[in-house]
This record gives structure tokens, C-alpha cells and sequence, in this order.
């Protein structure tokens, strides 16, 4: 293969890398899925602080019985039924949101917020990493090989 033809094959991989990590990122939407759920498991939000704190001290109590791993703080899982609707969606060519179909959804983003629905700062970092690393095993393997 001559030069030329190499930088045309590149060129033309690297076109297709948006929908190389589109494809990834709803491939791998179940393990994106299942840390958002075991962050809320925690009562923490996006950011790393608690996702908020209940006003009846009862309820509070009736929530620690079902989970003491998030101290007693708003952790979004009683039942589940908002966890196990999660879906991740594309939007446009480099967009993709995180939603739940649970009919709870709009109420519990506006009360705690979308963030909510996001992915925390270390679950970005290792799906970017992982992300990256497929990516360019897909890209050299398509040019190279």
C-alpha cells in the first residue's frame, strides 16, 4: 500500500470515528447504566455530594432499613423501578442523554435536577479512557491491517 492510499484509508477512518464511540458508548450503555445505579445506592449525586436529605425523620428511617449505605440520605431506589428504566439515547452526532422511563422521572428531576441522570467525574474519566482505547484499536486495526 503506497502513501497516498494510506492517508486516504486514515482520512476516511477517521470519519467514522463518531459513530465508532456512538456505538460503543450503546454497547456498553449497561455498565454506564449500572453505575449511576450504584452511585444513587450511596445517596450521591453527580458531583460527589449527597443527592439531598429527607424532611420526615420516619421516612428517613423507613429508608435506612431498605439501604444504610447512603447514611440515611435520599438515594433514588426504594423500589428500583427508576434505576431499571434508565436509558441512554442519542441526540445528534456527539450527544447521547441519560433518561428514565419511570413514570417518576420528571418529578424526581425536578426536584433533585437532571445531574441527576449524569454520569459522576470518575465514571466520565473511565469511559472516556475505555472509550478512547476501543476506538483507536478500531482505528488502527481499520488502517493498518
Amino acid at each position: 500500500m503506497n502513501f497516498t492510499n494510506l492517508l486516504n484509508k486514515a482520512n476516511q477512518e477517521k470519519s467514522q470515528i463518531p459513530q465508532v464511540l456512538g456505538t460503543l458508548i450503546i454497547f456498553n450503555s449497561s455498565e454506564i447504566i449500572d453505575g449511576i445505579k450504584q452511585r444513587w445506592l450511596f445517596g450521591k449525586d453527580s458531583n460527589g455530594d449527597i443527592i439531598g436529605q429527607y424532611r420526615n425523620s420516619e421516612y428517613q428511617a423507613f429508608k435506612v432499613s431498605y439501604n444504610s449505605k447512603a447514611n440515611g440520605y435520599v438515594d433514588l431506589t426504594l423500589t428500583g423501578d427508576l434505576g431499571n428504566a434508565l436509558k441512554i439515547s442519542k441526540k445528534s452526532e456527539t450527544e447521547y442523554e441519560i433518561f428514565s422511563t419511570d413514570w417518576k422521572f420528571g418529578q424526581i428531576a425536578d426536584k433533585y435536577g437532571l445531574k441527576q441522570f449524569n454520569l459522576d467525574k470518575v465514571q466520565r474519566i473511565e469511559l472516556f479512557e475505555m472509550l478512547t482505547y476501543f476506538a483507536l484499536e478500531e482505528y488502527y486495526r481499520n488502517v493498518w491491517l
